[in-house]
């Protein structure tokens, strides 16, 4: 069936293809064929009511899954039929009326069934009515052969399959991804060793009496990782959200982001207490804060103009601070403002190769909120975990540039190349790569929401600038900040997960954009996109485009290449048929524009020649004719020769006038001069004619000298 289908696709390709070509050797411009009925879903029947979206348990209190996740890569996930014990495929032969209804019928879950394997056997039993109800008495094995890790590859097999767009295949996987398997993880080694991590810190727990809450799977993380120096399991568990115990939040973000090296747990007191000494000499060397909390550059000397230079930069950021978050009632407060002032002028001053840009505000507040569990040390550890977070921000948007700037103590700190944003602003790297990437993956998911984008000439890069660069902290609500921050902090591929967010939340508002064409309205859909979007609907197709993206090289490839080539081909048939109409609206205007040059110029100068040219034709034929009468007999052959070569000379004259007239045929006024010149012509010929009848008539005469002048 696969062989079958694959053929499909290519007669459909070629008759699109040729179709196309087909297009464009019309005489009107060509426009981007539409899709053909081999690449649409097919007609759904066995329609089935919606049922209600299953909720993927986010914890890891309840009972664990009980996924095989040690199938992952076997050969018999990577297939495309999936077989036997789990068959896909109906039996052989129709099935009687009986037999029919029986296997319309979906098996109920066995009662060991995880949270996670319902909902997953629910999204199969959905997607099975309105595509084959026959294996509808298959879903339970289906659940147990593919449930876990392989999840992803399953949704990927029956997309293909059955030609379900992408981005409904993302959807099905949102609603079923396992949060215990470690999709976010590329290497498949690495992903069977987290597995079984979890498995172990899972049974652990439980052997000590206690719940496997995600607390106490973090707490136990932290511990394996002081022994082995390892965080990928804290990094695993952070990815899926951190309850809300700030003091663990705080923890963790320490860890994860360097200021806490798993590596050196048994300092990670000594290194604390250190780093907060530092900071608080930085701040007291360069600032000054009262007891009503303003903040002031200190007074020690200077160099000549650099005390204006301080100035402007600490009135630059406590402008932006006090915008800051202005809804929040913690960041009212003018400790809180002093705070973030100061730790940004002291970040300015020891990263001169950075200084202080714009939004850097907004990622010092998100840091600074987190780490006030502790209110004495807050700003400090908050300084340092931002000075990381800029480090991890710069590898993490491309640039690889990278320059070493001693601090006051002599440790080095990464800077960020030309400055936070300016580093971004290079083509394939930052955010120009991170906007290319997103716009490959809503090509890949959506070929349909990216055309319409396209027509309406909608650029992403002001969004994808606004949330890339200060990781959405302007465009959500703190709480989903917060989250996604837990994400974006564990992502093992450095902030890999910000661009699957991206696309996720232009996803997620995809039937608003297509129902406008409207430049400004949809600018202002996306814009408004992170906070008015189901929050948790957000992350799951987030959660599913990285699971799909990540799948590594294991078979079938989604989504589909072939899908993709077709896509690019319309794109690029759109494209030229854009350029086809602009150059025909160019060439019309050059042609109206050559019009009205003929019209205004050209055409009064020919009608002026043609004039003149009959006036001396007139006034050389009558004296011609007084000649005539005046010469001998003896000239009478050689009148005629004369008046047989002028003739011809005309007649070659009105052939020419003719052919200009058909050539300048844009212009009727050219035309009327053509037609003018060439009946002036004639005129001419048939006056010769005449005056040689009158000669051939009039009585002989002696020859006579010639006038002066003739010819």
């Amino acid at each position: 069936m696969a062989a079958k289908h694959d053929q499909d696709i290519f007669k459909a390709f070629d008759e699109e293809t040729d179709a196309f070509f087909d297009s464009l050797m019309s005489e009107g411009p060509a426009a981007a064929p539409e899709p053909t009925a081999a690449f649409d879903p097919p007609a759904r029947t066995e329609a089935k009511p919606a049922s209600t979206e299953a909720s993927i348990d986010h914890k890891f209190d309840e009972e664990g899954s009980k996924a095989t996740s040690t199938q992952e890569g076997s050969e018999s996930a990577a297939r495309f039929r999936i077989d036997s014990d789990g068959s896909d495929e109906p039996a052989e032969g129709p099935p009687s009326d009986l037999a029919q209804e029986h296997l319309q019928m979906a098996p109920l879950p066995p009662a060991d069934f995880s949270s996670e394997d319902r909902a997953l056997h629910e999204a199969l039993e959905d997607f099975y009515w309105r595509n084959r109800a026959t294996n509808l008495s298959n879903i339970n094995s289906i659940v147990v052969k593919y449930r876990g890790a392989n999840v992803p590859h399953l949704w990927a097999q029956l997309a293909l399959k059955y030609n379900v767009p992408p981005v409904e295949g993302v959807e099905f996987l949102g609603r079923t991804l396992y949060q215990s398997a470690p999709f976010e993880y590329s290497g498949k080694e690495l992903r069977l060793e987290l597995d079984e991590a979890v498995s172990q810190v899972r049974k652990e727990a439980l052997a000590e009496g206690l719940s496997p809450s995600r607390a106490e799977l973090l707490g136990r993380a932290i511990s394996r990782g002081a022994k082995d120096g390892r965080d990928h399991l804290l990094r695993l568990l952070t990815f899926r959200g951190l309850p809300d115990d700030a003091n663990l939040r705080a923890q963790v973000w320490k860890v994860l982001l360097g200021y806490l090296p798993m590596k050196r747990h048994d300092e990670w007191n000594a290194i604390q207490g250190e780093k907060r000494a530092l900071y608080a000499s930085y701040r007291s060397e360069l600032l000054a804060v009262n007891s009503a909390y303003e903040v002031s550059v200190s007074n020690r000397p200077q160099s000549p103009g650099s005390e204006i230079e301080d100035e402007e930069l600490l009135q630059e950021i406590k402008n932006d601070v006090e915008r800051t978050r202005r809804d929040f009632e913690y960041f009212r407060r003018p400790s809180t403002k002093a705070a973030l002032v100061a730790m940004l002028f002291v970040y300015a001053k020891l990263n001169p190769g950075v200084r202080y840009v714009q939004g850097m505000n907004e990622i010092a507040a998100v840091l600074l909120y987190v780490m006030s569990v502790d209110l004495e040390c807050a700003e400090a550890d908050a300084f340092w975990c931002f000075s990381e977070m800029m480090v991890a921000l710069h590898e993490g948007f491309g640039c690889d540039d990278r320059r070493l700037s001693s601090t006051a103590s002599g440790s080095a700190l990464l800077e960020i190349k030309d400055g936070f944003m300016q580093a971004l602003d290079h083509s394939g790297e930052g955010v120009y790569g991170m906007v290319d990437e997103i716009t490959r993956l809503l090509r890949s998911y959506d070929p349909v929401l990216a055309r319409h984008l396209q027509k309406a000439e909608l650029s992403l890069f002001v969004f994808v600038l606004r949330w890339c660069t200060v990781l959405f902290a302007q465009d959500a609500t703190l709480p989903d900040v917060l989250r996604l921050w837990d994400s974006f902090i564990a992502d093992p591929e450095r902030y890999g997960f910000v661009v699957h967010t991206c696309v996720a939340v232009i996803l997620g508002k995809r039937d608003m954009l297509l129902s406008t064409d409207k430049q400004f309205s949809l600018a202002e859909i996306i814009q408004a996109g992170p906070r008015g979007t189901d929050f948790d609907e957000l992350l799951r197709r987030a959660n599913a485009i990285c699971a799909f993206e990540r799948r590594g090289s294991q078979p079938p490839i989604f989504p589909p290449k072939r899908l993709q080539v077709m896509d690019d081909l319309n794109e690029w048939a759109h494209t030229a048929a854009v350029a086809a109409s602009e150059a025909a609206a160019v060439a019309s205007g050059v042609g109206a524009e050559v019009s009205k040059n003929i019209q205004e110029k050209l055409a009064p100068v020919v009608l002026e020649r043609a004039g003149q040219a009959s006036e001396v034709v007139q006034d050389k034929a009558q004296a011609l004719q007084s000649w005539l009468h005046d010469t001998a007999p003896a000239r009478r052959e050689a009148l005629e020769q004369a008046q047989t070569q002028l003739s011809s000379l005309w007649s070659s004259v009105r052939t020419k006038g003719q052919q200009f007239a058909s050539e300048a045929a844009t212009s009727e006024t050219v035309g009327s001069a053509a037609a003018r010149f060439s009946s002036a012509a004639e005129s001419a010929s048939g006056f010769f004619a005449r005056a040689s009848m009158a000669f051939a008539e009039a009585p002989q005469a002696q020859p006579q000298q010639r006038p002066a002048g003739d010819t």
